[in-house]
Formats: C-alpha cells, sequence, structure tokens
C-alpha cells in the first residue's frame, strides 16, 4: 500500500509540474501565422515588427502575403483563412464586414488629424479651382483600395453640388501617382504618401488640404489591422502572438518616428517613387498617420466614423463595430 501511494504521490507531483510548466512550454513552441496586407502605409506596423525582430522573439513565423483586390482580405480573416489583415481602409473595411460587423476583432487603426493632415485632393497648376462644386464635371481620381468615391460625392453634396455630376475613377498605386501628368483624370485624393510627395512637384498644387479631415471627420480613421473571433477561437496561439508584436510595433513607431520613416521607406519604396514624379526628398513635408491601438479607442469613435459611412452610402444599412475593439486584456 505504501508503495503504490508513493507512486500515486510522484504521478501527482509530475503531473502538477507538468501543469505549472506546460505554459512556459507552449509560449517557448513556435507557431505559424498567415497575414494579409495592403501595401499602404497604415500596414506600417507589420514591417515595423518583421524588421525589428518581435515575430521571431515571440516565436510566430509569419506567412506575409499582400491581399488581393476588392476586399477580400476582410473575409479571409472573418474565416480564419488567415490570422490577421493590416492596411485595409477603414471604410473597405466596414463595408465588407457589415454583414457580420460583431465577427471581428479591431487591432489598431490609423488616423489623420487637422494638425497631421494625410489626405489631399491635388490638381495640375494650371487647372482653376473655386471651390468644392468645382469638381462637378470633372474626373477625380481615387486610390482603388479605398471608397474615397463614396466620400468625395458625400463632400460635394455637402458643400451644395451635385454629386452624380462629379465621375470618379479608380486608380493603382502607379496611376495615383501618373494620372495627373497624363492628364487621365482633373483631380485627385491622395493619401500618404503619395499625398505628400505630389504635393511637392511644381506642376501640381494642392487645393485641398486634409480633405478628409476638414469635411468627413476629425480624427479620421484611414485604415486598420484586425484579426477575428475565429482566429482568436481556433488560433490562439499565433493570433495573439501576432498581436503582441504588432502592440510592440506601435510602440516603437512612436518612440523612433525616424527610424520608422526609414523602415517605411524600405518597404514602400518611398525615395524612389520621389525619384518617379522628379520630386527632391528636401522638399517633401513627410509624416506618417497616428497609429492608435484598440484599447485606446471609446467605442463611440467606432460608431461615429460608421455613421458617416452610412450618411455617405457606403453602408446601405446600420452596422454595429463598436464592440469590435480588442481589449488590452484579451492579449496578455
Amino acid at each position: 500500500m505504501r508503495v503504490l501511494l508513493g507512486i500515486i504521490d510522484i504521478l501527482l507531483a509530475a503531473i502538477l509540474i507538468f501543469v505549472i510548466e506546460y505554459p512556459v512550454i507552449k509560449a517557448k513552441k513556435e507557431v505559424e501565422g498567415k497575414i494579409l496586407y495592403v501595401r499602404d502605409i497604415s500596414a506600417l506596423p507589420l514591417f515595423v515588427a518583421q524588421e525589428e525582430g518581435y515575430f521571431d522573439s515571440l516565436r510566430v513565423k509569419v506567412d506575409m502575403v499582400e491581399a488581393g483586390i476588392n476586399g477580400d482580405e476582410v473575409d479571409k480573416v472573418k474565416n480564419g483563412t488567415a490570422q490577421a489583415a493590416f492596411g485595409t481602409d477603414m471604410a473597405m473595411f466596414v463595408y465588407k464586414g457589415a454583414i457580420k460587423p460583431d465577427a471581428f476583432k479591431i487591432i489598431y487603426v490609423t488616423e489623420a488629424s487637422i494638425d497631421n493632415p494625410q489626405t489631399k485632393l491635388i490638381t495640375l497648376r494650371t487647372t482653376r479651382y473655386r471651390d468644392l462644386k468645382s469638381l462637378e464635371g470633372k474626373r477625380v481620381g481615387y486610390y482603388s483600395r479605398t471608397k474615397d468615391n463614396r466620400w468625395i460625392k458625400y463632400i460635394v453634396k455637402n458643400a451644395g453640388g451635385d454629386p452624380e455630376k462629379v465621375k470618379t475613377l479608380p486608380q493603382s498605386q502607379a496611376e495615383v501617382l501618373s494620372g495627373l501628368f497624363a492628364k487621365n483624370v482633373d483631380y485627385l485624393i491622395a493619401r500618404t504618401p503619395e499625398a505628400q510627395i505630389l504635393a511637392a512637384s511644381r506642376k501640381l498644387k494642392v487645393v485641398e488640404d486634409g480633405l478628409l479631415e476638414n469635411y468627413v471627420s476629425a480624427p479620421f480613421i484611414m485604415s486598420v489591422g484586425y484579426t477575428s473571433l475565429a482566429n482568436m477561437q481556433f488560433y490562439p496561439e499565433p493570433t495573439k502572438r501576432i498581436v503582441k508584436a504588432i502592440r510592440k510595433a506601435i510602440d516603437f513607431i512612436r518612440n523612433n518616428p525616424d527610424e520608422a520613416l526609414k523602415i517605411a521607406n524600405k518597404y514602400f519604396e518611398i525615395d524612389s517613387t520621389m525619384a518617379k514624379v522628379q520630386v527632391k526628398p528636401e522638399d517633401v513635408k513627410m509624416t506618417l498617420p497616428e497609429f492608435r491601438k484598440s484599447f485606446e479607442l471609446d467605442p463611440s469613435e467606432i460608431q461615429k466614423a460608421t455613421d458617416k459611412m452610412l450618411d455617405a452610402e457606403i453602408l446601405l444599412k446600420e452596422a454595429d463595430f463598436s464592440g469590435d475593439l480588442m481589449k488590452q486584456q484579451e492579449v496578455k
């Protein structure tokens, strides 16, 4: 009997040790995760995390894949096909996710403000511009991965113009840079970094600095980084480690803006873009948008943004994303 009790004690002790050590063992085990991204400055935390080794230190091997067109990354993250996505235009995210808004978890958003504008309405220096109603009958280009076509019609309508007389034309990133010079469009809605680069060209002029910040909302939520409940439930380890790495990256951007800009230049080829449009780096006033972690936001800010989208007919019915903000304690 004593021998049996001794064996039981040893087994219980072994089980206790395993229970205590298991979280440590689990944390040391490398896991894999898939990340989708839009090649946009709003995805910068992803590249900072990669460059600074945050994924490596958290032992998560990430497969970084550029997202396809039409916001398909939203559906893939919702279904758990990818563990997270970064750089998706906020309006595109809401538009695509409106079928099931409570399926997502927002990790961070990028914001533009009146003091730090990230959007501009640009045209040729020779174009005569009075006010927003000048856009009637004109071709307005916008980056195809955004819903800025709906925003400009909303803005023109609020300015007393006829939005149906504004012709909006989707542009690739290359076309955003070349469209005005080639006279394929009359005006261009540009975002960072293209907005700041084009603004330095002597052939162009900014007619509305802070276009979306001034005429939609301030601050203006530009883009979003997010995961989903499916990922939190079925792929908790890679998902949580990715979130931790991104939070570290946002801290790095805040504390080291100059270094963050160097990383942005490496991954977004900002210097070569300047060369393409014959702009000198010293003439470009390059600033980054603000990156705000989910738990730094008030749910009312998300609700305000979606209410505006309803007004702009980006959303056709109400959708509540205010409960999607990931709490700090959800990832420890």
